[in-house]
């Protein structure tokens, strides 16, 4: 549950105390312009329908505890009662143009943004079988990045989950800007990999 940016979480921290009653509607928007191979909309709604199983484990709880404080416990134990609805989105396809629709109440739909755009990425790549890079260019790619920015003395913080090719990948970013970043490196804003390289995820405390 907590692959997910950090300000989604303190957003709807937000909004179950002062919108609650508040219903909303998004819209997927295409900037790309890619055309979306046959039989997507399909494999992405069986992965929406998966995500119902999700749930905040007591490890996860007790880190949000730990590092982020201003997150009450009400809020904490609303999230671990919270569990995704795939009603709430609408996939459609016709030809490669893919429309999709997330309605319901603002305080449910507002975790549904980043993961599905991860979902889109990370399927578009399977299924049009693209292959990446060898783990040990991504690595020196993320390294050599991180030199730069080091010599530069320019503080960064990885914001990479709705566009990643992967989880696997974007963990793999991680963990060498963990290695060699320094002091120069200040986190990431995916929350279960902030738990998982003890830091404090990166995002907008409401």
């Amino acid at each position: 549950l907590l692959d997910n940016d950090f300000y989604k979480f303190t957003m709807q921290n937000a909004v179950t105390k002062l919108f609650p009653k508040a219903k909303v509607r998004y819209r997927f928007v295409n900037r790309g312009k890619h055309i979306f191979p046959e039989g997507f909309a399909d494999a992405l709604r069986e992965q929406t329908r998966m995500m119902e199983n999700l749930s905040l484990t007591r490890e996860e709880k007790a880190y949000l505890a730990r590092k982020c404080s201003y997150l009450d416990p009400v809020y904490l134990d609303f999230l671990a009662g919270y569990r995704y609805d795939s009603s709430e989105v609408k996939i459609e396809q016709e030809a490669g143009k893919l429309t999709i629709w997330i309605e319901g109440y603002w305080y449910r739909t507002i975790l549904w943004e980043v993961p599905l755009m991860s979902l889109i990425s990370e399927l578009y790549y399977i299924m049009t079988d693209q292959k990446r890079l060898p783990d040990e260019e991504v690595r020196a790619i993320t390294r050599s990045k991180m030199e730069t920015y080091k010599a530069l003395d320019v503080k960064i913080a990885e914001f990479g989950s709705r566009r990643r090719h992967s989880y696997r990948v974007q963990e793999m970013v991680v963990e060498e800007l963990q290695k060699c970043g320094g002091d120069n490196y200040i986190g990431t804003s995916n929350v279960r990999l902030a738990m998982d390289y003890n830091v404090i995820p990166i995002g907008t405390p409401m």
